[in-house]
C-alpha cells in the first residue's frame, strides 16, 4: 500500500549543484600589470631625463648666443649637420646590409645612391667629427674644425659659403688632373688604327682641346666606339690613367668600379628629370661635380650646361662608363667659366709631340 502511494505521487527531481573544491591561483594579469608599471616608470624616467637634457641644452645655447655668437653659429651648424649625417648614415648602413644579400644598385633611388656615395667617400671625416663633438667642452675645438672645413668637415656640416670655397678648391684640383687625363687619352688615341672612324673623331676632339675650344656632346658621343673595346673597360685601363680619372670625378681609386657604376646610375636618374626643378644650391653642386665653375655663371647658363650634360649622359650605357668619366674633361675643362681659374693656375693643355 505504502509503495503504491509512493509510486502514485509525481516524481520530483531536485537537482542540487555539486560542490567543487577550487584551488586558489593568483590572477594571471598580476605579472603583466607589474610589467606595465615598470615600463611606465622607465618611460617616465627617460622622459624626465630628456626634458632635463633639452632644458640644459637650451640654457647652454642661449648662453653661447649671448656671450659667444661665433661659437653659437658653429654649434648650430654641428647640430643641423648631425641630422643630415644621421639620415644619410642610416641609408648607407641599410644599403650595405641589403647589398650583402644580393640586392642590386639599380634598384635604389637617386637620393639613396647619392647618400651612399657621400658616406662611403666621407666616412673617414665623419667618424672623427662625431667623436670630437661628444667630448666635454667640444665647443672649444669647433673653431679649429671650421677654419679648415675641407680637411675636417663633411658637406653636412658646412655652410653655403664654406662648401662653395671647398668646391672651388676641388675644381682647381680637377682641372690639374684633367690635363693629365688628356695626356693619357692622347697616348691611347695614337695606338688606334689610323683608318677607323673613332680615331678620326678622337683626333678632332684632341685638336679642339689643344685650341681651347669647347666640345659639344655629340662630338664626345662620336668616340663611344673606342670605349666599347674591352681594352678600354675599367679593369683594363692602366692604373695611372684610372687614378687621374678618379681625381677628376671625386672617386675612390680602390673602389673605382663600384663608385663609377653608382655615378652612372645617378646620372641616368638625373637625365630623366627636368634640371629646372633643382634649387639654386642643388644646381650649383651639380655643376661643380661636372667640372665647371657655377660662381661665374647665371642660373640660365648653369641650366644650359646641365642640359648639354644630360644630352651626353642619356647616350651612355654600362659599356660606356669610362667615357662618362671623361665627360668632366671633355665638357668641363675648356668651359668659359673655368677660364679665370686656368689662368690663375697657369693651365693651358697642349698635346705633347
Amino acid at each position: 500500500m505504502l509503495s503504491r502511494n509512493l509510486l502514485s505521487r509525481p516524481l520530483i527531481l531536485s537537482i542540487q549543484p555539486k560542490s567543487t573544491n577550487v584551488l586558489y591561483i593568483p590572477h594571471q594579469n598580476d605579472q603583466n600589470r607589474q610589467n606595465a608599471v615598470c615600463i611606465r616608470r622607465y618611460n617616465s624616467f627617460v622622459e624626465s631625463v630628456k626634458n632635463v637634457f633639452h632644458r640644459g641644452k637650451n640654457i647652454y645655447l642661449k648662453f653661447l648666443e649671448k656671450r659667444f655668437p661665433t661659437l653659437y653659429g658653429y654649434q648650430m651648424q654641428i647640430l643641423n649637420g648631425a641630422l643630415g649625417l644621421k639620415r644619410d648614415a642610416f641609408i648607407w648602413a641599410r644599403m650595405v646590409g641589403e647589398m650583402k644579400t644580393g640586392k642590386r644598385l639599380s634598384s635604389y633611388s637617386k637620393t639613396q645612391l647619392m647618400a651612399y656615395l657621400e658616406i662611403s667617400q666621407q666616412k673617414i671625416k665623419a667618424v672623427p667629427i662625431v667623436f670630437i663633438t661628444m667630448l666635454p667642452f667640444s665647443v672649444m675645438f669647433l673653431p679649429l674644425l671650421f677654419n679648415w672645413p675641407g680637411i675636417f668637415l663633411t658637406s653636412h656640416f658646412m655652410s653655403e659659403a664654406q662648401r662653395t670655397s671647398v668646391e672651388l678648391d676641388k675644381l682647381e684640383h680637377k682641372l690639374i688632373y684633367c690635363e693629365r687625363v688628356l695626356d693619357d687619352f692622347a697616348l691611347k688615341v695614337e695606338k688606334l688604327p689610323t683608318h677607323t672612324r673613332a680615331r678620326k673623331a678622337a683626333e678632332e676632339i684632341i685638336n679642339k682641346m689643344n685650341d681651347g675650344t669647347s666640345i659639344r656632346p655629340n662630338e664626345v658621343i662620336s668616340i663611344a666606339e673606342m670605349f666599347e673595346d674591352r681594352r678600354y673597360s675599367m679593369h683594363n685601363i692602366p692604373y695611372r690613367y684610372r687614378m687621374h680619372l678618379a681625381h677628376c670625378n671625386e672617386l675612390r681609386i680602390k673602389n673605382m668600379t663600384k663608385d663609377s657604376q653608382i655615378q652612372f646610375l645617378i646620372n641616368k636618374a638625373m637625365a630623366t628629370s627636368a634640371p629646372s626643378a633643382l634649387t639654386d644650391s642643388e644646381l650649383k653642386w651639380v655643376c661643380f661635380k661636372h667640372g665647371v665653375n657655377p660662381t661665374l655663371m647665371t642660373r640660365s647658363e648653369q641650366l644650359n650646361f646641365l642640359n648639354r650634360w644630360n644630352e651626353f649622359s642619356k647616350f651612355i650605357n654600362e659599356t660606356h662608363i669610362p667615357l662618362l668619366l671623361h665627360g668632366v674633361v671633355f665638357l668641363g675643362y675648356n668651359h668659359p667659366s673655368n677660364r679665370k681659374m686656368k689662368e690663375k693656375l697657369k693651365l693651358k693643355w697642349k698635346r705633347k709631340s
